[in-house]
């Protein structure tokens, strides 16, 4: 098995392994068209063209046999030492072959190649396996969040593993003590968002720190894209959903 950067010949390999792994992960809560929408929309030709062109995006895929067996995309966060685990597909014929562990060792050593110290990664809560993988591989869980899957709700698990002992960061705002999880970031368009809470436990969400001007004066609408009212930083609507195997 190979493992190297995608390329614009992959994005057929690349848009079936996406359908059978969501299939097989996720049938059992999404129905088949949230699925099929969900490729459409996200694996899109146009799109996957555009990520694979973005210098803030590491796309790696799995070849075996000049096929694609499985992929991974991370995002890597501008200004710190920080990155996303976006997705992680593995075809369904090729799991338990060591194809998901090989990816995401590759991906962690082109990430640590470039300087990044966090990794985080998002998984569905009833993506036992995903969960699994992620806790068997060195990764704590850090947090929870809800991911917007075709208008629907599901819990989402979020993911670390960093050399560092701790990834909150606790800053004074208006008189009142937040918590700032550095591994749970989104990217914006001057720099990360990172999710805030009011107690050190995670547990009560508080909004969102603009790495870029250090405020928590944010504004979210309803497609989730994120908006800095102080220097005008945005993220654009969210991704889908995470990571899945």
């Amino acid at each position: 098995m190979q493992v190297r950067e995608a390329r614009t010949e992959d994005l057929a390999g690349i848009q079936d392994v996406a359908a059978r792994s969501l299939t097989a992960s996720y049938s059992h809560v999404l129905d088949e068209d949230v699925i099929e929408h969900a490729v459409e929309e996200w694996y899109a030709e146009d799109r996957l063209e555009s990520e694979l062109q973005s210098q803030g995006t590491l796309f790696l895929v799995a070849m075996e046999g000049g096929d694609v067996v499985g992929f991974s995309q991370s995002e890597v966060l501008p200004e710190v030492p920080e990155a996303n685990v976006l997705w992680l597909h593995v075809d369904p014929d090729h799991r338990d072959s060591g194809v998901a562990t090989t990816l995401l060792g590759r991906t962690q050593e082109e990430l640590e190649e470039r300087g990044n110290e966090t990794l985080s990664g998002y998984v569905l809560a009833d993506n036992e396996d995903g969960v699994e993988f992620y806790e068997s591989h060195g990764f704590r869980k850090v947090g929870e969040r809800t991911a917007k899957i075709a208008g629907e709700e599901f819990d989402e698990n979020v993911y670390a593993r960093t050399e560092e002992a701790e990834i909150l960061e606790t800053r004074e705002f208006d008189g009142k003590t937040l918590y700032i999880n550095r591994a749970e970031s989104s990217r914006g368009s001057k720099g990360p968002f990172f999710v805030t809470f009011s107690d050190e436990a995670c547990e009560n969400r508080y909004g969102y720190f603009c790495a870029n001007c250090e405020s928590v004066d944010n504004a979210m609408d309803s497609m989730e894209r994120i908006h800095c009212n102080e220097c005008g930083n945005k993220r654009k609507a969210a991704r889908w959903d995470a990571s899945y195997l």
